[in-house]
């Protein structure tokens, strides 16, 4: 499978991609569209980095299987972007801004492998800038950024009932460390 998302809108000449986990999906993908959504060429909410298929259960990807918690996949929000109207570095500090990356697979009230904070890049040269951008964000958190960067393995995106989520659904659940942080 490839790492790319088969659905998103991706123009390989001009745009980019970075696929980011910070928690609950929906909150992410609520929260980049609310502040970069205007800048974002496209996004949608899946799981990456995980184990393909269970060997003891042959179940695909899908939210159901995720949440067992033996797949080790996270959800992620993948992010399609012209580098030339939106930075690496603007999509990265948002991502620090908007979860708490200091803690081990915990969101709030979300536990679990799937709720791990991560940037899962898609070429080398990002994997290093990335890097960097964490080591300028650590001073600002205080504790240790536990954040995990690894080049992306594989993306599978979520169901369609799960993409845009907090939009179709206002009153659904949002994970109460989503908000943008005054740091």
């Amino acid at each position: 499978m490839s790492a790319i998302s088969k659905t998103i809108k991706f123009n390989p000449e001009s745009d980019k991609l970075i696929t980011v986990a910070a928690g609950c999906f929906w909150g992410t993908e609520h929260m980049y569209r609310k502040y970069l959504g205007d800048k974002i060429v496209d996004c949608k909410v899946g799981f990456a980095n995980g184990n393909e298929t269970s060997k003891d259960s042959g179940d695909s990807v899908s939210y159901k299987r995720v949440c067992k918690g033996d797949t080790n996949f996270a959800e992620v929000l993948q992010i399609s972007y012209n580098p030339t109207t939106l930075t690496l570095k603007e999509i990265i500090d948002l991502f620090f801004r908007i979860h708490d990356p200091t803690t081990l697979n915990a969101q709030g009230p979300d536990q679990g492998t799937q709720y791990r904070s991560g940037i899962y890049t898609h070429s080398p040269e990002d994997f290093v800038k990335v890097e960097k951008l964490k080591q300028d964000w650590q001073p600002k958190w205080g504790n240790k950024i536990l954040t995990e960067i690894h080049a992306i393995e594989n993306y599978y995106d979520a169901e369609e009932y799960h993409q845009i989520y907090l939009d179709k659904n206002p009153e659904g659940y949002a994970c109460p460390t989503h908000y943008l942080r005054d740091i």
